[in-house]
């Protein structure tokens, strides 16, 4: 069982739905150096991805997606619970920000 999703609640700087992902490659297929130039950008507009037909042609066999939204503001405090299943290496970071 999981949690409802928030594919309708998480909109991208602009306003539009969905997340930015950002593809990079790493210094080499094997290398755990990411380059800092993203190869690849595509607005994600749902939560539940399965990116072993999503990723570009043009990444490195080792790479990084990061993931960039903000949820739609509520008119009351809610605490929300995210949760990453990957089959390989991942970890959720973020940061929480208020608007008042």
């Amino acid at each position: 069982m999981t949690l409802p999703s928030l594919d309708f609640d998480i909109v991208s700087a602009t306003g539009q739905r969905g997340w930015l992902g950002f593809w990079y490659n790493h210094e080499s297929d094997d290398s755990m150096i990411v380059v800092e130039e993203p190869v690849h950008t595509k607005v994600i507009d749902e939560t539940r991805i399965h990116l072993d037909h999503a990723v570009p042609g043009i990444v490195t066999r080792r790479w990084t997606l990061r993931l960039r939204g903000q949820l739609v503001p509520r008119e009351k405090d809610t605490v929300f619970e995210f949760g990453l299943i990957v089959a390989g290496r991942a970890k959720v970071t973020g940061c929480i920000q208020r608007h008042l």
